[in-house]
């Protein structure tokens, strides 16, 4: 995500969020990552540095179920 759109702490929320529901699903980084098409390394560094871009966003959003409506408070 571009950090020009949204406040630094929205963005930290957000990902705050989706590594919350990841463990309350116990998805493992390994699986996201396979199922977003990245390596478990790089998603864990995306999860941190908050570079993930929408493609990604809208695949960990499919993969842990999680309403569009719930991802848009944060942006």
């Amino acid at each position: 995500m571009q950090r020009g759109y949204c406040h630094e702490y929205e963005i930290n929320m957000l990902l705050d969020f989706i590594r919350g529901e990841m463990k309350r699903q116990r998805v493992t980084q390994k699986e996201a990552a396979d199922f977003i098409g990245v390596t478990q390394g790089m998603l864990s560094r995306k999860l941190t540095t908050g570079n993930l871009d929408c493609k990604e966003l809208k695949a960990l959003r499919i993969l842990l179920k999680i309403p569009s409506e719930t991802i848009a408070r944060f942006i």
